[in-house]
C-alpha cells in the first residue's frame, strides 16, 4: 500500500467576464484529502469525508468519488483506492470547494501511482469529476486548484490546454450566510442565458482583456475595471440577496473590483492593499448585516496548486 496526503486550495472562477474559462486559487480555505492506493486491485475506490463542512456530502455521488473512477478508467489502472477528505472549505458557496476535493484525489493518484499526467489532463479528468456538483463537466475552478494561481483554460486541438500565471494581488471573500439548493451550481448554471446581445459580448470581451492584462502587469485598477461582467453575474445576482448593496459599500470603502465569487453566493473583492481590504471587509459585512444576513468575510491572496504534505 502507497499513501499520501495533499492540500487543494479554495478557488473564485469567473472573476467578472471569464466565465468557464478562469478562475484564481485562494489561500482562504483548503481541504486536505487523504489517499491510501492498494495495487493490484479491482479499482473499487472508497471516500470519506470528515470536519466542519463535510455535512449533507453523500460520497458516492461525490467529486471524489467520479474523479478517481474516471482516472482508473482511464489509464487502464487496476487499484483500489481508499480516500479521507477533510473538508475545510465551505461547500455551496461558490468558492470551489467541489473542485479542489477533485483536484486533491487526482494530483494525489497522479502522484502514487507515478502516472505523468500532464497539466490539460490533469484538469480534463478531474473536470470530469465536476458532474457531481454542476452536471456537467467544467474546468475553471480544478485547474485552479490544480495548478495554482491565475489559471486560463481554452480549447486547443484536441481537448483543452491550461497556463497558470503567478499574480500578486489581494482579495475580499465574503460568504453570506444563505440556504443555496441542492446541486447549486447545476441550477445557477440554468439561470444564464442562452442568447445574449452582441454589445454585451463586445463588452464582455474588453473586460476579459483588461482583467488579464492588469493582473499580469500589477495595474490592479486596470484589472478592477475589467471585473465587471454584462451576461453571467446580472443573471445570477436576482437570486443573491443584498448582492448590489454589497457591491456598492466595497466600491464606496475602495475596492478596485468586486463581483460574484463563481455561481455565488459568495462574493469576491479586488483590493489594492491591507489597508483597504480591512475596510472593505468592515464594510461589505456591515451591508449583509443591514440586510438581516450574516457573512463570514476573509482576506485571501492567489495560492499554490496541490501540494503533498505528508
Amino acid at each position: 500500500m502507497i499513501k499520501g496526503v495533499y492540500r487543494a486550495y479554495s478557488s473564485s472562477a469567473n472573476l467578472g467576464p471569464g466565465f468557464d474559462v478562469m478562475a484564481v486559487a485562494l489561500n482562504a480555505y483548503h481541504d486536505d484529502v487523504e489517499v491510501k492506493v492498494t495495487t493490484p486491485g479491482s479499482r473499487h475506490v472508497e471516500v470519506r469525508f470528515y470536519g466542519e463542512f463535510s455535512t449533507g456530502i453523500a460520497p458516492e455521488k461525490s467529486t471524489v468519488m467520479l474523479a478517481a473512477k474516471e482516472l482508473l478508467s482511464r489509464t487502464g489502472i487496476c487499484a483500489d483506492v481508499e480516500v479521507s477528505v477533510t473538508k475545510g472549505i465551505p461547500v455551496g458557496k461558490g468558492l470551489g470547494s467541489s473542485g479542489a476535493s477533485a483536484a486533491g484525489i487526482v494530483r494525489a493518484l497522479n502522484d502514487l501511482l507515478g502516472l505523468e499526467l500532464g497539466e490539460s489532463e490533469e484538469v480534463l479528468i478531474a473536470g470530469e469529476g465536476e458532474r457531481a456538483s454542476a452536471g456537467v463537466p467544467h474546468y475553471d475552478n480544478v485547474a485552479a486548484s490544480l495548478h495554482g494561481w491565475l489559471t486560463i483554460v481554452f480549447k486547443g486541438r484536441p481537448g483543452i490546454e491550461v497556463r497558470s500565471y503567478r499574480v500578486r494581488a489581494t482579495f475580499v471573500i465574503a460568504a453570506p450566510n444563505l440556504a443555496t439548493p441542492p446541486s447549486k451550481t447545476e441550477v445557477m448554471r440554468s439561470v444564464i442565458p442562452r442568447v445574449v446581445n452582441l454589445g454585451d459580448v463586445v463588452a464582455n470581451q474588453g473586460n476579459l482583456a483588461a482583467l488579464v492584462a492588469g493582473l499580469l502587469l500589477g495595474d490592479l485598477a486596470l484589472a478592477g475595471k475589467g471585473m465587471e461582467d454584462h451576461i453571467v453575474v446580472p443573471a445570477r445576482a436576482k437570486y443573491i440577496p443584498c448582492f448590489y448593496w454589497a457591491r456598492d459599500a466595497a466600491m464606496n470603502a475602495g475596492a478596485l473590483g468586486f463581483t460574484l465569487s463563481g455561481a455565488g453566493p459568495s462574493t469576491i473583492a479586488l483590493v489594492p492593499s491591507e489597508a483597504v481590504a480591512k475596510e472593505v471587509s468592515r464594510a461589505v459585512k456591515e451591508a449583509y448585516k443591514a440586510c438581516g444576513i450574516s457573512a463570514d468575510v476573509v482576506i485571501a491572496r492567489p495560492a499554490p496548486g496541490v501540494l503533498r504534505i505528508d
